[in-house]
């Protein structure tokens, strides 16, 4: 491609200076990640987890069906893996005879099996009268989620903590992160907290997971996203989950030359037709 070419490609993506024509040639992790504390209520959410661990409370991790919420959902239990937590429920809903979101029926049975925290994953935002329901149950619930929230004036749900760069008073410069990249964020959060002794680099394992989800849910690949993305297939070109190995093999792919088209038309729709055809459970112990 002539520079030319390239150049009027960018200006006409809104790439006019030399910062901004880096930062999407040529994504650098260190430099254009930003810190996750960022995030408004993330303090709040990281403490609360963080009391949950240490009082060994039996933590639910509810996400979203499809191939953003399913990849989510193991980033944050491979977190708790790492750490050696095991009071811990995945829960995700079946789409054939459940309502999105949480529902005041799953909320009742997580009170009544002894659950004092819900955490969400891509979902949960619009979910007032359900939380509200958990409140009076004593379970707290932290919504994780990057779907629209209520206009300014509208009752959101009253959680005791929410994560989503699109709510208002949120000023995290990527709005567009994915649900698995908000969950990401918490992660990373909870190792930057300092009270677990995890490597530094440990967070990039997780990254295939956030690039088939970011890919998957059809957010802009730039900003945050290109560079989770520009990793994370780095990492699904070396993953060694034996799941995903098998779904590369059975879907005929080369390992070691996947690309975003592959993630996006043949790795994605797969994962999500678990939750279509059967459970999306089953995508979920795949990955």
């Amino acid at each position: 491609m002539s520079d030319d070419l390239l150049n009027q490609l960018l200006l006409a993506r809104g790439i006019e200076t030399p910062e901004q024509r880096e930062k999407f040639l040529s994504p650098q992790y260190l430099r254009d990640i930003s810190d996750p504390f960022l995030l408004k209520d993330m303090e709040r959410a990281v403490a609360r987890i963080l009391l949950a661990v240490k009082n060994l409370e039996k933590i639910i991790i509810f996400s979203d069906y499809d191939a953003d919420g399913v990849p989510g959902a193991v980033v944050l239990s491979e977190f708790f893996k790492k750490i050696n937590y095991t009071n811990l429920e995945v829960y995700i809903p079946n789409r054939h005879t459940e309502s999105y979101g949480l529902s005041e029926k799953s909320i009742s049975e997580f009170a009544d099996n002894g659950a004092k925290l819900v955490i969400t994953i891509d979902c949960g935002i619009t979910d007032v009268t359900e939380v509200k329901l958990a409140n009076e149950l004593n379970l707290d619930v932290i919504i994780t989620d990057h779907h629209l929230p209520a206009p300014s004036g509208v009752e959101g749900p009253p959680a005791y903590a929410i994560i989503n760069p699109k709510q208002i008073g949120d000023e995290y410069p990527d709005k567009m992160l994915c649900g698995s990249g908000v969950i990401f964020k918490v992660v990373q959060a909870l190792i930057k907290s300092g009270s677990f002794e995890i490597d530094k680099n440990w967070e990039k394992t997780l990254l295939d997971l956030v690039a088939i989800a970011t890919i998957s849910d059809r957010v802009p690949l730039t900003d945050e996203n290109r560079v989770l993305t520009k990793f994370g297939l780095i990492m699904l070109q070396r993953t060694r989950r034996p799941g995903l190995m098998a779904l590369l093999a059975a879907a005929k792919l080369r390992q070691e030359n996947l690309n975003e088209d592959d993630v996006g038309f043949m790795l994605g729709p797969r994962i999500n037709s678990a939750g279509r055809m059967s459970h999306a459970s089953e995508a979920f112990f795949l990955l």
